[in-house]
């Protein structure tokens, strides 16, 4: 189990108690010259029938709807700019490259985080060609050889699957495969095994994605630095396992235990303005988060 340093990313206000993060709260404003915005979004929803042939990928409406919402946001912001101030604007999309696995054993080759973001590309890419915005303002067109999304290992769902078998049999023997053995992770009921076998727990994961949304916070600085006058938005697709950690105990300061759900589609995102500050708005409570 990899150890992840303390990062940027902590409220330093009043803990919330969130019930849920719905599709609702992916809000996604325009940023100031020389201000970046982060988008943490969970991947559409995929194919989990067991009998499927194509277990795994995103449902076709789904797929669509990702398409949609992101077309609808980026026609928003590009709107909100006069001309010249849309060419300012940069644009780069990551995702997780974790494969659906499963406790029963269900294993492929979707990238399910990958998926959803090839879906925002088509959208941004829709938007870009009515709004007359360049090719080079999408960043991802000189940063991979197809223009396709940039894949970040630290924002996938989780590592015990891969990494920590012996502590996952462990639960699916006392907790079976179904909700018991989900609730009993997330509320880590077996923290001391878990720490005995060094398998990742939820705190470990909130603090991993925290290191990937910080890493993206200093490229994002670094490309301010390089191009002053720009703005950016970085557009991370993640999973619910990864994000409802980070936002519990990163964002919103709740109790670890608790249970917040993540709407498929569903996310937030954070402001970091020219002086480095950042926050976060869910559900029209602005959170200082540095």
């Amino acid at each position: 189990m990899q150890e992840w340093p303390d990062q940027i990313f902590h409220n330093k206000g009043e803990s919330l108690e969130i019930e849920r993060i719905t599709s609702a709260d992916l809000q996604v404003r325009a940023p100031e010259m020389d201000e970046t915005v982060i988008v943490l979004q969970r991947n559409a929803k995929d194919d989990r029938r067991e009998n499927s042939e194509d277990i795994g990928a995103l449902e076709k409406e789904a797929a669509e709807q990702a398409r949609k919402k992101a077309k609808e946001i980026f026609d928003g912001i590009f709107g909100r700019l006069s001309e010249k101030e849309r060419k300012t604007l940069d644009v780069m999309i990551v995702a997780s490259d974790a494969v659906l696995t499963t406790p029963s054993g269900i294993k492929n080759n979707h990238k399910r985080a990958v998926e959803t973001a090839e879906q925002i590309i088509s959208g941004l890419r829709e938007s870009m060609e009515e709004f007359d915005i360049l090719e080079n303002q999408f960043l991802n067109s000189s940063a991979t050889q197809d223009g396709g999304t940039i894949e970040v290992s630290e924002l996938k769902d989780l590592s015990m699957m891969e990494e920590s078998p012996e502590f996952v049999d462990f639960l699916k023997n006392k907790y079976g495969t179904g909700a018991e053995f989900w609730d009993a992770y997330e509320a880590d009921l077996e923290k001391e095994t878990r720490l005995q076998m060094k398998a990742e727990g939820p705190d470990d994961i909130a603090r991993r994605v925290n290191y990937a949304l910080s890493v993206q916070a200093q490229i994002a600085h670094e490309y301010h630095m390089a191009n002053p006058g720009r703005r950016l938005i970085i557009w991370a697709v993640s999973h619910y396992d990864s994000i409802s950690p980070f936002i519990k105990k990163n964002i919103a300061g709740m109790d670890m235990k608790s249970y917040l759900p993540v709407d498929q589609g569903a996310g937030i995102s954070i402001n970091i303005d020219n002086q480095g500050k950042a926050t976060c708005v869910i559900q029209e409570k602005e959170i200082g988060l540095n």
